[in-house]
């Protein structure tokens, strides 16, 4: 099984671990670091190695989601991926690649494709609404439904 760390500033990772246990329910290998204003930078490096090696000791890839390329999570989970193997750090993270990774993580047969598709998904869900380019002139607009 692939571990799961989501890490970005203030309670980035407790609003997706939220999400993504009322859709898939409460997750395994599955840890959320959130970065207070508060919180030394070290702590939160500290953090992340202690959640990677924690999985790793376990026998797990881990996948580290952050929220901006460049930043703090980011640069501190860049640091630790480099001293394991099969550790992969992914930023922009959004709900449809978090969530595509929670369900599809048991049955992955390689690891850094399916990084790679994780990344293509969260790419593929940016978008935006633009009624006039539907051309719906009498159409209804179905607002039913949803997850």
């Amino acid at each position: 099984m692939i571990g799961i760390i989501v890490v970005g500033h203030g309670s980035f990772s407790k609003g997706f671990e939220s999400s993504i246990e009322l859709i898939a329910g409460k997750q395994e290998h599955y840890v959320s670091l959130e970065f207070p204003q508060e919180m030394n930078p070290d702590t939160l490096g500290e953090n992340i190695r202690e959640a990677v090696e924690n999985f790793k000791s376990e026998g797990h890839d881990v996948l580290i989601f952050t929220d901006l390329l460049g930043a703090t999570p980011f640069k501190y989970s860049v640091e630790i991926s480099v001293e394991h193997e099969n550790v992969k750090v992914l930023a922009g993270t959004n709900l449809a690649m978090l969530l595509e990774a929670t369900l599809m993580r048991h049955s992955v047969d390689n690891f850094a494709d399916f990084a790679n598709s994780l990344v293509a998904t969260g790419s593929s869900q940016v978008g935006i609404f633009d009624l006039e380019a539907l051309n719906v002139d009498d159409q209804e607009i179905d607002d039913e439904g949803g997850i």
